[in-house]
């Protein structure tokens, strides 16, 4: 136990904002040499009261205010400056002990592992039923609770109870999976192949023929091109090409907005399915009627538009992706898409600036950048095999026959819902099949036997005992006694399955993992989903814990495309990109922001997290590096020339531009801003919790809030002197304001600045990277100061220096990186315990190299990632 003096020795050195807790006092004698001038129960420095501090670390409470006392003193924060400390023997005795007895004390409150049992996120439990039954575009989250967070992360299990509102929409998920699992026909649908226009959206736009360009307020008949106005194409280098088809290409003027949303309204998915997508876009300069060479190349976007059951009101839309336009040349472009009934596909001029072209009169009198659509080609729903995987992870090859109820009168069929067209406008029609099919068998509890025997160690991602294989089976006899066919029957089990909590949460033994328990682990670490076969079979032969095996799986389920849920989600959470549209720019102060745009700053750190782990780069690269990863359109948002088209890649930074790492991207820069202007308190504090793991306190109770002014009167920096000058306030903010200082070189959109935007006085904007098209009605109010002074006395002056002075220290960086890894990957927080654990995979990372693939090795081969 911890010896009394070296225990009175840290409640002196303690930070001053600890609350009280009941207990005995430490010596007396001791306390008054040492501490009682401030912390007395008159003075109460920082509102400590010594005589009130308990040590009680069985309370996990105050066991946290403990270990914040241990690391203010640990770092060298307490005793202030000024003040002299205790000799150093002492202080080591009485961190060591108090650390000592910290960690017994949690490691004998964790009583059935230190992971609680937690459930599957609403984002996990998608992807499962996704990759259970290959049914990769199937919808299900958008219709569950959201889930909690803590720790920073939905996946901790402090963030996931599970309530009747949970259950009830799991009831509903189950019955539309298995509603788009089972087969009903005993053929496949037929592929449709279909070419579709755009014109049926004139609004913005005109239509391009070989004869001239038809400006119409209507759709074009079918003995287009009819009497209307035309402007020939003399200049038509596109024309000469041929690429203009017989029919009308569609040249748009803007992109989308709230009031113009063209899609290809003459198809719509009838059946869900893998759709093959083929589009031929280029693009133009449009000069009164003339067209002509385009300004370079530009971006149109394609989309999943997902419709309401009316089948006209638009519900959401899903980025397919974003495609160049060349100049004049056609570009073909294929994706093979997912798509759900009532689903359609969406077009966006993505790049073009919108202008004001509604109606012929003022199309024919625009000059500006336009991007043509020659037409989509569709073709779907494409099946390997019939029945689809989903229906044989069900039914296996039982067949599926035509049954006749009138034959069989009191047995219980599947009700069948017409197929037809929902979606108004749209061409294409459902494959009737006349009759009703279902699954039949001769042998129907012998089939449900094999047939569960299957499934459930599949959907319980274990193996399964008999007994519980064989209640499933007693309920399927129980169903099939009370008239269900054996399709509806074996319906009931499946459905019970995708609800009993073997399914819905991740079952681990206490204390070290089996082989299951760990190839889930890491399943849903690197895919948020459910291990597949060989994942599965290595489990079952006992070799994941071989030399190489947890390594040699991590590269492969790393190599595979459903690593970016991985990717996108551990972005999402630990640097907040989920937040990226909880606020929208002012579009008076920032109005070069678009979708594209903003598309693109969200791929940038997606794109930049999968390089530092292909490339296994340092820690350092966290903050700083000598490349970003950007497109055409983030490459000229950070002024970086000689970069065109959508596709996003490495690009070398040239000189003076100050950006690299995560802190200068444009999408971290903006989920720390407020839509309005910034402040270097929510900056601050980000860098803090998110990059160095050393979250502030909150604010002290009823205190004020800096509003910014967007007038230009004063800069922030002013309004935050009176807290720096709060004594309340100043030990804080010595922490938070100078990253944030140093963030202030870039505004709302992570553009970088000299001054900042006004909408009051200040000079007019010169339009620098803003496209000519955008206006701008924004000033230029006071200059931006970016310098700073670090806690431990270090200055800078701008962004560039802060920032190589975060990236000297890798270790605080690698160790934060492996505390955020670990929280997403085993589902509790890290605690005071774990930390020998994380210093230990962090120099095990250090003495392979130091990369952050090596870390992420490391970390899946540590006990902590063993253990629940």
């Amino acid at each position: 136990m911890t010896h009394p003096f070296a225990r009175a020795a840290l409640v002196c050195l303690a930070a001053a904002a600890l609350p009280a807790a009941a207990g005995a006092a430490p010596p007396t004698k001791f306390l008054e040499a040492h501490c009682t001038r401030c912390h007395d129960a008159d003075t109460k420095g920082g509102g400590l009261d010594l005589a009130a501090l308990a040590f009680a670390p069985s309370d996990p409470e105050n066991r946290a205010r403990w270990v914040l006392v241990y690391d203010r003193v640990a770092r060298g924060e307490m005793p202030p400056k000024g003040r002299p400390r205790p000799p150093a023997a002492d202080l080591a005795a009485a961190t060591g002990a108090l650390r000592d007895d910290l960690i017994a004390a949690e490691k004998a409150a964790a009583t059935g592992g230190r992971t609680r049992l937690r459930r599957l996120t609403r984002g996990e439990y998608e992807n499962t039923v996704r990759d259970l039954f290959d049914l990769p575009g199937i919808p299900l989250q958008i219709d569950l609770p959201p889930d909690g967070t803590a720790h920073g992360f939905d996946k901790h299990a402090d963030a996931l109870d599970l309530s009747h509102v949970n259950l009830a929409k799991y009831l509903d998920a189950a019955d539309r999976v298995l509603d788009a699992a089972i087969a009903t026909r005993p053929t496949a649908p037929k592929p449709v192949k279909q070419r579709v226009p755009l014109a049926d959206y004139i609004v913005g736009h005109v239509l391009l023929h070989g004869d001239g360009v038809l400006l119409r307020d209507k759709k074009p008949a079918p003995e287009f091109p009819p009497a209307g106005r035309h402007a020939h194409l003399d200049q038509g280098a596109h024309e000469r090409l041929g690429v203009f088809r017989s029919g009308a290409s569609v040249g748009l003027f803007r992109h989308e907005d709230e009031s113009f949303a063209p899609c290809f309204g003459e198809f719509a998915a009838v059946y869900p399915g893998r759709y093959k997508l083929t589009a031929s876009l280029w693009s133009f300069q449009w000069d009164r009627g003339a067209v002509l060479p385009a300004r370079g190349t530009e971006a149109a976007r394609l989309s999943v538009v997902q419709t309401a059951e009316d089948g006209r009101t638009r519900l959401s839309g899903t980025v397919l992706g974003y495609y160049d336009a060349p100049s004049l040349t056609e570009q073909k472009h294929q994706v093979v898409a997912w798509l759900n009934p009532r689903d359609k596909i969406g077009f966006d001029a993505a790049s073009i600036v919108g202008g004001g072209t509604r109606g012929p009169q003022r199309a024919m009198g625009y000059t500006g950048p336009g991007i043509a659509c020659d037409y989509l080609d569709v073709e779907g729903p494409l099946h390997e095999s019939w029945p689809p995987v989903a229906h044989q992870r069900l039914f296996g090859t039982l067949p599926i026959r035509e049954a006749d109820p009138q034959k069989h009168p009191g047995v219980r069929f599947p009700v069948r819902a017409p197929e037809r067209q929902r979606v108004s406008g749209s061409l294409n029609k459902p494959d009737p099949v006349p009759g009703l099919w279902t699954v039949q068998t001769a042998k129907p509890l012998a089939d449900a036997d094999r047939l569960l025997a299957d499934f459930l160690p599949r959907a319980f991602r274990r193996p399964v005992p008999a007994e519980v294989r064989k209640q499933y089976v007693q309920r399927v006899a129980a169903r099939l006694k009370e008239g269900d066919c054996f399709e509806l029957a074996m319906r009931w089990a499946y459905r019970a399955a995708l609800c009993a909590p073997d399914f819905l949460y991740h079952v681990e033994p206490a204390g070290a993992l089996d082989d299951h328990a760990l190839a889930c682990r890491l399943s849903y670490f690197l895919w948020n989903s459910m291990p597949d076969e060989k994942l599965t079979k290595l489990a079952a032969a006992g070799q994941l814990r071989t030399p190489g095996a947890l390594r040699a799986e991590a590269d492969r389920l790393l190599a595979d495309p459903k690593s970016r849920r991985f990717v996108e989600d551990f972005l999402g959470q630990w640097l907040k990109l989920r937040q990226f549209w909880s606020n929208e720019p002012d579009r008076k102060l920032y109005p070069e922001f678009t979708p594209y745009l903003a598309d693109s700053m969200l791929a940038e750190p997606r794109a930049y997290f999968r390089e530092l782990l292909d490339r296994d780069l340092t820690a350092d690269h966290l903050v700083r590096s000598d490349f970003v990863m950007v497109n055409g359109r983030l490459a000229a948002h950070y002024g970086v020339p000689g970069v065109s088209g959508t596709q996003v890649r490495r690009v070398a930074l040239p000189p003076g531009v100050p950006r690299g790492g995560f802190l200068a991207q444009a999408a971290v820069l903006k989920v720390t801003a407020n839509g309005t202007t910034t402040s270097p308190v929510p900056r601050g504090a980000f860098v803090l919790d998110r990059i160095l793991g050393r979250p502030p306190a909150p604010p002290p109770p009823n205190t004020p809030a800096v509003e910014p002014d967007v007038r230009g009167a004063t800069t922030i920096r002013e309004q935050l002197d009176k807290h720096r000058n709060s004594a309340a306030c100043a030990s804080c903010h010595a922490k938070i304001d100078p990253p944030g200082f140093a963030l202030e070189e870039f505004d709302v959109i992570g553009g970088h600045r000299a001054r900042y935007r006004s909408l009051g006085t200040g000079d007019p904007a010169p339009r620098g990277t803003i496209d000519p098209f955008v206006n701008i009605s924004f000033k230029l109010g006071p200059k931006v100061n970016a310098s700073g002074v670090q806690p431990d006395g270090r200055t800078f002056t701008n962004f560039a220096e802060f920032q190589a002075q975060l990236a000297g220290d890798r270790d605080p960086l690698l160790a934060n990186l492996a505390a955020q890894l670990a929280v997403y990957a085993t589902g509790r927080g890290v605690s005071f315990a774990d930390r020998d654990e994380i210093a230990a995979v962090v120099a095990a990372t250090n003495k392979g190299g130091g990369g952050t693939r090596t870390l992420l090795y490391e970390l899946v081969e540590s006990k902590l990632f063993h253990t629940r």
